[in-house]
C-alpha cells in the first residue's frame, strides 16, 4: 500500500483490509469512501460497489477507483482506467469478481477527519415509530456530509432503535447539523461527539467477529414509507435474540448523481439498503434465525425496488443475481464474453458470458 498525500491518491493490493487502508490514509487526514467493518477486504468491497459513511458526499468506493491492474482469464496483465481498457474499467466498478483478478487498486482520496462528529443514539422501542419517521424526514434535508443508519436491535435490556450517525465535515458543523437528531425524543442514550474516524470505522468489528453464525438478506428501498415502518416494527418485535439487528443503511447523495449506466453498479436510485442480520452461535438455532431473516425480507418486499446490493447477496439463485446487476446485466454479459468467454471466474455472483 502506498499513499501519495499531495496527489491525494492511494494504491493498495487486493489483500488490504479497510482498517489498514483507513489507518494509512488517516495519517494524512485523508480517506477512501469504503465500508463499515474494519476487517472487510477492499477487493470484494470495491468490485461490488462499496457503501459506507462517506458515500453521500463522495460516492461509492468504486466511484473513487482511478485505475486497476488486472490479471485476465487468459493470463494477460492489463491496466484498466478511463483511458486504458475503459470497457473493462466500467465492468470492474460494480460487476463483482467476474472479469478478472485485480492485483492493484488506485483510489482517489478525500479530506476527512481525523476527528469527526459521530456516534449512536438509542431510543426505547415504544418510541421507535415516531423516531423512525423523524429519522426519515431528517435525512430528506440533511447535507451530504451526514450519514445516518437506523438499526432495530435486540439488546440485553430489550428492543431498541439505534441511529448511528456521522458528519464527515468540520466537527463544529457536525455538532450543529446533528443537533436536531440528538434532541428528538430525547434519546435514552446519546454517544454522539467528537471521535476518531478510524474508531467509527471499526465500531462494528466485534458484532461481525469471525467464527460466529450469520444470515442476512438485502433489498433496496427508494424511501421509507409508513407501511415499511410498520413492517419493520412488526419484524423487530420477533427478533430471535441479541445481537441480531435490522439495518437501514443510508445511500443517496453523490451516489444518485452518477448515471445508472456510467458504472456497472446500477442501483443509483436507492436511498437505503434494508438488511436483516441474524447473528448467533448455536447450530441448533439455525432454522429459527434463517426463518426470521427470510420473514423480514418478505415483509419488506412490497416496499423495495427489486434490486439488491451484490456485496450483501448470498446464494439466492439466478433471478437474484440478475437483480444485483440490474439494467447493466446484459452489458456485463457481453464484457464477460470478451474477457472471460470460458467463465473461468465463476465462484462469485456469476454473470454467464453472452452467447
Amino acid at each position: 500500500m502506498h499513499v501519495d498525500p499531495e496527489a491525494r491518491t492511494a494504491v493498495a493490493g487486493p489483500g488490504v483490509l479497510l482498517m489498514e487502508l483507513d489507518t494509512a490514509t488517516q495519517a494524512h487526514g485523508l480517506a477512501v469512501p469504503s465500508g463499515v467493518v474494519g476487517h472487510t477486504g477492499i477487493a470484494g468491497l470495491t468490485l461490488g460497489g462499496g457503501i459506507g459513511r462517506m458515500v453521500r458526499k463522495h460516492g461509492l468506493t468504486c466511484d473513487n477507483l482511478l485505475s486497476a491492474e488486472v490479471v485476465l482469464a487468459d493470463g494477460r496483465i492489463v491496466r484498466a482506467s478511463a483511458a486504458e481498457n475503459p470497457d473493462l474499467f466500467w465492468g470492474l466498478r460494480g460487476g463483482g469478481g467476474n472479469l478478472g483478478i485485480v492485483t492493484a487498486f488506485e483510489y482517489r482520496l478525500h479530506p476527512v477527519g481525523p476527528i469527526v462528529q459521530g456516534g449512536l443514539l438509542l431510543h426505547p422501542f415504544g418510541r421507535a415509530r415516531e423516531a423512525l419517521r423523524f429519522y426519515r424526514d431528517f435525512n430528506c434535508t440533511a447535507p451530504d456530509e451526514v450519514s445516518a443508519d437506523a438499526v432495530l436491535m435486540a439488546t440485553p435490556d430489550g428492543l431498541m432503535l439505534g441511529i448511528a450517525c456521522c458528519h464527515i465535515g468540520p466537527v463544529e458543523d457536525g455538532e450543529r447539523v446533528l443537533r436536531p437528531l440528538r434532541e428528538f425524543g430525547p434519546p435514552a442514550q446519546d454517544t454522539v461527539g467528537p471521535t476518531a474516524y478510524t474508531a467509527l470505522q471499526t465500531g462494528l468489528d466485534d458484532l461481525f467477529a469471525r467464527g460466529r453464525r450469520f444470515y442476512w438478506k438485502s433489498q433496496l428501498l427508494r424511501e421509507i414509507a409508513d407501511g415499511a415502518i410498520e413492517a419493520l416494527l412488526g419484524q423487530a418485535a420477533v427478533i430471535p435474540a441479541p445481537p441480531t439487528v435490522i439495518v437501514l443503511q443510508q445511500i443517496g447523495g453523490a451516489v444518485a448523481r452518477v448515471g445508472a449506466g456510467e458504472t456497472a453498479y446500477a442501483h443509483r436510485d436507492a436511498a437505503y439498503d434494508c438488511v436483516p442480520i441474524a447473528v448467533w452461535d448455536d447450530p441448533a438455532e439455525d432454522g429459527r434465525n434463517l426463518a426470521w431473516g427470510r420473514g423480514v425480507f418478505e415483509a419488506l418486499r412490497p416496499f423495495a425496488t427489486g434490486g439488491v446490493y451484490v456485496n450483501n447477496l448470498g446464494e439466492e439463485g439466478e433471478e437474484r443475481v440478475r437483480a444485483a446487476y440490474g439494467a447493466n446485466h446484459a452489458r456485463l454479459a457481453r464484457l464477460k464474453a470478451k474477457f472471460d468467454p470460458g467463465n473461468f471466474f465463476r465462484l462469485n455472483q456469476n454473470i454467464r458470458p453472452a452467447p
